[in-house]
């Protein structure tokens, strides 16, 4: 262990540890092979002719030399061991209906603080992460510091302040992990993550439209999450691939 100032405490001169997942393991369940490596999609780094956009990484994406022990230990892990309760283990409080043409998942007992904080963590360490595939997750010192302070304080605020929207993939869809990125029509407003059959979109910031909204960690101890059709991670992919090769061709 090196000894250095905790990114999350802010102590200094504490011992950090080797290594503080970015992305929770649980993430990582089912999509390695025999070799333990799992497969990494980097739509950014496509090049005609070459596979530099797929990756087989082995095991979880660790850094180092960013968290104590007592903030990895308590308070990080904690949050993680929330979220894996509420989308894996806990099959009684999940059901499944559609609304419409649309197909959801309805997730019961949720614990609004953890929930939230957990999701938020992850924004908050992949924005710390010195990985190439974090690179593009670029969060002002503000909204970095106040999310700091809410996962240090264990303060989720109120449902407007930072919302985290969830989607699930089809069950016969990809499986895989991606590297985050800003959406394109409010550049730094909303980051996306795709994890395993699961897509995350935070609001970087304050949205008052999702003050009742059950599709984002709210009060009522309730949570809807949308199904997407079918294929829908597979076409996501290759049209983010579609607007690489787009740039590369413009630059050209």
């Amino acid at each position: 262990m090196n000894i250095g100032k905790c990114k999350l405490c802010l102590e200094e001169n504490t011992e950090l540890l080797n290594e503080s997942h970015i992305i929770p393991d649980f993430f990582h369940d089912g999509l390695k092979n025999e070799k333990g490596r799992y497969s990494l999609i980097l739509p950014d780094a496509y090049v005609k002719g070459r596979n530099q956009h797929l990756k087989n990484p082995f095991g979880a994406m660790y850094e180092s030399d960013l968290l104590c022990k007592k903030c990895d230990n308590n308070i990080i892990s904690g949050y993680e061991t929330a979220l894996r309760h509420i989308l894996t283990q806990n099959r009684n409080t999940k059901y499944d209906f559609k609304y419409g043409d649309k197909n959801y998942r309805l997730y019961k007992d949720i614990d609004y603080t953890k929930f939230k904080l957990a999701l938020l963590s992850i924004l908050w360490r992949a924005s710390i992460a010195k990985n190439k595939m974090f690179e593009q997750v670029n969060i002002s010192p503000k909204h970095f510091e106040n999310i700091r302070k809410m996962i240090l304080n264990n303060d989720a605020k109120n449902v407007e302040d930072y919302p985290v929207l969830m989607y699930l993939f089809h069950e016969n869809d990809e499986k895989l992990i991606t590297n985050p990125r800003f959406l394109d029509e409010k550049p730094n407003q909303k980051a996306q993550f795709i994890l395993n059959g699961y897509m995350l979109i935070f609001i970087i910031g304050t949205d008052s439209t999702f003050q009742t909204s059950l599709l984002v960690p709210n009060n009522s101890r309730e949570l809807v999450l949308e199904i997407k059709e079918d294929n829908y991670l597979k076409n996501h992919m290759w049209n983010l691939i579609a607007i690489t090769k787009e740039k590369l061709k413009k630059r050209s």
